[in-house]
């Protein structure tokens, strides 16, 4: 059963975004989906490695393919998302719109370790666009970004400066962007923030309502939510 909650120019859906994304419409998609089965099972956060492993359902390749497929045909124009490396190599191979492969690149990211191979401290950010003429506010910035990890209350929880940026450059004022793994929000807050409308989709009730406080707040209290200064990255020693 769908559940559907106004806030502000947010439109937040509790739902499975795979239900529901014939009956919506959005300029951009910005969206982060679940990794693979190994990455899911291997994945801790910085905070706490052993306690807070990645607690919702990864996707096949087969899924991620097929969801992508749905939001390139559901957006205007832009179609932005973290995504695995092997996710991305299949992207690569596909007929998909596939513009750009970029990088996000984790100052403060894990180290390995086991000590015995180098870390990874990067994820694969997919861009993607409908056939047609293409226009982003980036000028010529790379597609490489910057951004420390941040905690938060979900445990995969995007850093609001690194959304903040792709919402900036891949939309404008007034347009609508899309989250259909909306997680915690952090998307939808960046737009209130930016003045975009939002819709968000997120099926796991936890996060659906940790979305509608954050939402909620950052409409109240938009300052709360302004970023803050980075820190300089620390050296994690291993030995």
């Amino acid at each position: 059963m769908t559940t559907r909650v106004e806030i502000g120019s947010c439109t937040l859906y509790r739902a499975d975004c795979r239900d529901l994304l014939g009956s919506v419409a959005a300029d951009v998609i910005i969206t982060d989906p679940p990794y693979g089965e190994a990455t899911h099972r291997g994945a801790r956060t910085l905070k706490d490695l052993a306690d807070r492993p990645i607690c919702f359902d990864s996707i096949t390749p087969e899924e991620f393919m097929a969801c992508t497929r749905r939001f390139v045909s559901v957006a205007r124009r832009w179609v932005v998302m973290t995504c695995a490396w092997q996710h991305a190599a299949r992207l690569e191979a596909s007929d998909l719109p596939l513009v750009r492969l970029g990088v996000w690149v984790k100052p403060n990211g894990a180290p390995q370790f086991t000590g015995d191979r180098p870390g990874t401290g990067w994820e694969a950010v997919a861009i993607l666009h409908r056939e047609g003429r293409k226009r982003w506010n980036g000028g010529g910035h790379h597609a490489v970004w910057q951004c420390n990890i941040e905690q938060g209350e979900h445990p995969t929880q995007k850093p609001l400066r690194l959304i903040s940026d792709w919402v900036k450059q891949f939309s404008d004022p007034g347009e609508t962007v899309l989250d259909p793994f909306a997680g915690s929000g952090t998307t939808g807050v960046a737009c209130i923030r930016l003045g975009r409308r939002f819709i968000g989709i997120e099926r796991d009730p936890r996060w659906f309502d940790l979305m509608c406080r954050r939402i909620e707040e950052a409409r109240n209290r938009p300052d709360l939510f302004a970023p803050k200064p980075e820190p300089r990255p620390v050296q994690i020693t291993l030995f």
